[in-house]
C-alpha cells in the first residue's frame, strides 16, 4: 500500500484557534546586533504596530514607535533618517534626541512643544540579539532575560547556525511542546521518552531540567536543562562526552495571526577546527528536522483552554500556570 500525502492545510485566521487577547509581558527580540547602527533606522513590525530600531550616539540600542507624533509620518520613510544622534522627520524635519527622545528643534519655530518627545520602549541586548521588553499595561522590566552563554562561560561557545521564519503557531503553544515530552518519541520518532526532572521557578522564568540519557539514543547526553524567559525565549544546553551544544531560540508576535521564530546555535569548541564543523552540521541538521516535523504540526494547532490530558503527557499543565500567569499581567 502506497503511504498517503500529508494534507495541504489552507492558513487558519487566528481567531477561530486562540481567544487569548493581548501578548505576554517578557522580552522579545525584535532586530539582530548587527543590523544597527547610529546612522540607519531599521522599520520593523511587531505586536501589531510599527517600530523603529536605531543606536544613539553613545552606542545603545533603541526601540521607538515609528510614528512622530507630530502629525503620525513614519521616521523611517521618504528621506526620514538619523542624523547626527538625532532622528528627523520627513514630513517636516522635527529634530528628536535619540537618546531621550524630546524634540530639539522645529526649523519652522522656535517654540518646542514640550510634551513632543519620542517613546522609547525599554530595551537591551544579549547574545547579538537587540531584545525589547512588553508589557500589556506598560509597566517597567521585573527581571533580566537568562544569559546561557554567561551562564556557562567557563566553556568555549563558537557561533554553529542560524535561522529564522514565520510561525502561525499560537503564541503561548510554541513553548508548551518542550514539556510534552510523548511528542518527542511519537512525532519524532526518538529511541527513548525523555524525562523531566525538574521545574524551578525564577525571578526571569523558568528552569526545566531532563534527566540523562546514557542509553536509548546514538548519543548519550549527561545535561540537558532548558530556561524560559518568559514565553518569548528559550536557552537550551545540551552536553554529552566530548560535545555541547546551546541554543537560544526566540518567537516574537508579528501581529495576531504571526509570528517570527529565530534560532541561534552554539557548539562548544573541540578544538579541532573539523570536528566542529562536522559535530556542528550534524547536530543542526538533526535539530532543524525536528523543528520543521513541530511547525508542519503547530502551525495549524488550536490553542484548548481544557486540554484532554493522560498519563505520560509530560508535565503540561506546569507551562500552562506559568503560561497564564505571563498572558494576565
Amino acid at each position: 500500500m502506497n503511504e498517503m500525502s500529508p494534507i495541504e492545510l489552507p492558513p487558519i485566521p487566528m481567531s477561530h484557534r486562540d481567544h487569548t487577547v493581548g501578548f505576554g509581558k517578557g522580552w522579545y527580540c525584535v532586530a539582530e546586533s548587527a543590523e544597527i547602527s547610529a546612522d540607519t533606522l531599521l522599520p520593523v513590525s511587531y505586536f501589531d504596530r510599527e517600530l523603529i530600531v536605531f543606536r544613539d550616539k553613545n552606542g545603545d540600542a533603541k526601540v521607538s514607535d515609528a510614528y512622530c507624533p507630530h502629525l503620525g509620518a513614519h521616521l523611517a520613510s521618504a528621506d526620514g533618517c538619523i542624523d547626527q544622534g538625532e532622528i528627523v522627520c520627513p514630513f517636516h524635519k522635527w529634530r528628536f534626541d535619540a537618546t531621550s527622545g524630546k524634540c530639539n528643534s522645529i526649523p519652522y519655530t522656535k517654540f518646542v512643544p514640550p510634551q513632543a518627545k519620542l517613546s522609547f520602549y525599554p530595551t537591551m541586548e544579549m547574545n547579538g540579539m537587540v531584545l525589547m521588553w512588553w508589557h500589556n499595561a506598560g509597566a517597567e522590566p521585573e527581571a533580566k532575560p537568562y544569559n546561557v552563554i554567561e551562564a556557562h562561560s567557563d566553556k568555549v561557545w563558537l557561533p554553529a547556525f542560524e535561522r529564522s521564519f514565520e510561525t502561525t503557531v499560537p503564541l503561548r503553544d510554541l513553548h508548551e511542546n518542550i514539556f510534552d515530552t510523548a511528542h518527542i518519541q511519537q512525532l519524532h520518532r526518538s529511541n527513548g521518552m525523555p524525562e523531566i526532572a525538574d521545574v524551578v521557578r525564577h525571578d526571569f522564568g523558568l528552569e526545566v531540567n531532563f534527566e540523562a540519557m546514557p542509553d536509548g539514543e546514538r548519543t548519550a547526553i549527561h545535561f540537558m536543562q532548558f530556561n524560559f524567559s518568559g514565553m518569548s525565549m528559550v536557552s537550551h544546553v545540551v552536553l554529552g562526552t566530548g560535545y555541547g551544544f546551546c541554543q537560544n531560540n526566540t518567537i516574537t508576535p508579528i501581529d495576531r495571526e504571526r509570528s517570527l521564530m529565530r534560532i541561534r546555535m552554539f557548539m562548544l569548541d573541540t578544538g579541532s577546527p573539523e570536528m566542529n564543523e562536522q559535530i556542528g552540521k550534524a547536530f543542526a541538521a538533526r535539530v532543524m528536522t525536528e523543528i520543521d516535523q513541530d511547525m508542519k504540526v503547530l502551525n495549524f494547532k488550536k490553542h484548548l483552554e481544557r486540554p484532554l490530558i493522560c498519563a505520560g503527557d509530560g508535565p503540561i499543565m506546569k507551562w500552562r500556570e506559568y503560561a497564564e500567569e505571563l498572558m494576565a499581567a
